[in-house]
């Protein structure tokens, strides 16, 4: 009996790790807002899939270009989440996204030295 309890144990463990990087379904979708840094704004899209990967997207920030790039170093922490993105820039974009309500988005950003903030809504 013991032995059985121990070997559900570690099946339940293993599908935890297996699934440890899928999305939060809160997440999955697209994101879309404005993005703010100084007097210069614009959008950006920010997409989650349900596999753990993701892409951003700007208008209007020329260091990071206009093409969607792929998310890196994705972590979802309960209401948080941590991510990169290789822009264009010298240094990665590097931010932090804060889930408000069900359907809202708070970000902070640094990116080359700019300290960029974003609101996003889910479509």
């Amino acid at each position: 009996m013991l032995l059985k309890n121990l070997l559900v144990v570690c099946i339940l463990m293993l599908a935890t790790f297996v699934h440890a990087d899928d999305t939060p379904r809160k997440y999955v979708g697209t994101w879309s807002g404005a993005w703010y840094e100084g007097m210069t704004s614009g959008t950006l899209w920010l997409t989650f899939q349900p596999d753990g990967t993701g892409s951003i997207r700007f208008t209007n920030l020329e260091k990071f270009g206009t093409d969607e790039v792929p998310l890196t170093s994705i972590r979802f922490l309960g209401n948080r989440i941590n991510f990169s993105a290789n822009g264009m820039g010298i240094h990665d974009f590097v931010s932090h996204v804060f889930l408000i309500g069900g359907n809202k988005l708070r970000g902070n950003a640094e990116f080359d030295g700019l300290a960029v903030t974003y609101r996003l809504s889910k479509k």
